[in-house]
């Protein structure tokens, strides 16, 4: 029985080793499915973006750019005071997705203090975006407010002390989409947070 399995190793090893080229020739012949769409994960959005194809920004647009501001005005209610080394922060975000272009905007703001417990804050974002259907298209909308607050970290030696930036409460959505406003129009968006 011992002298079976001696000579059945070596046939198996023949055969493993003569089938290999065989099957790795098969794996490099299956093509790639043209489906594939290369992005990223927007967390601002919460959107899948297609890239833009690199050739996109070499070659001269082939359409006028559709041009405009977005503003949102934020009232943010804080449930508990800001940190004694805190700051509330507001941002917002704009993008567009049409089929082989994507552009988007983002911008943020610092919050100041309105009475109380209550803040307001403002986003502008300018746009330019050279897009070939903006009587169909549509901007989808986000924005987020953040506490952020100043730590003071002392060295494990004790000599040196550093402030480390540390998000402590956040709210983050999206609201409805909006239709590409007018070339060269001002959107305002109000925004009401409790935080």
């Amino acid at each position: 029985m011992q002298n079976g399995k001696l000579v059945a190793f070596p046939i198996l090893v023949v055969l493993v080793l003569s089938f290999a080229p065989l099957a790795s020739a098969q794996l490099a012949d299956s093509p790639l499915s043209s489906r594939r769409t290369l992005g990223y994960y927007n967390p601002d959005t919460g959107l899948f973006e297609p890239l833009r194809p690199a050739t996109q920004d070499l070659e001269a647009p082939a359409v006028a750019p559709t041009t405009g501001t977005l503003v949102f005005n934020f009232t943010i209610t804080l449930k508990t005071a800001l940190p004694k080394n805190g700051m509330l922060t507001c941002g917002a975000a704009g993008a567009v997705i049409e089929t082989g272009y994507s552009a988007d905007e983002t911008g943020f703001g610092f919050a100041k203090v309105v009475s109380g417990n209550t803040y307001s804050c403002s986003v502008s974002m300018p746009y330019s975006w050279f897009l070939n259907s903006p009587g169909t298209d549509k901007i989808i909308l986000s924005y987020k407010a953040t506490v952020v607050e100043g730590i003071q970290v002392t060295a494990t030696n004790g000599t040196a002390v550093t402030v480390v930036a540390s998000s402590g409460r956040g709210s983050s959505q999206t609201i409805a989409s909006i239709a590409v406003p007018a070339n060269g129009a001002i959107t305002t968006k109000v925004v009401t947070v409790t935080l």
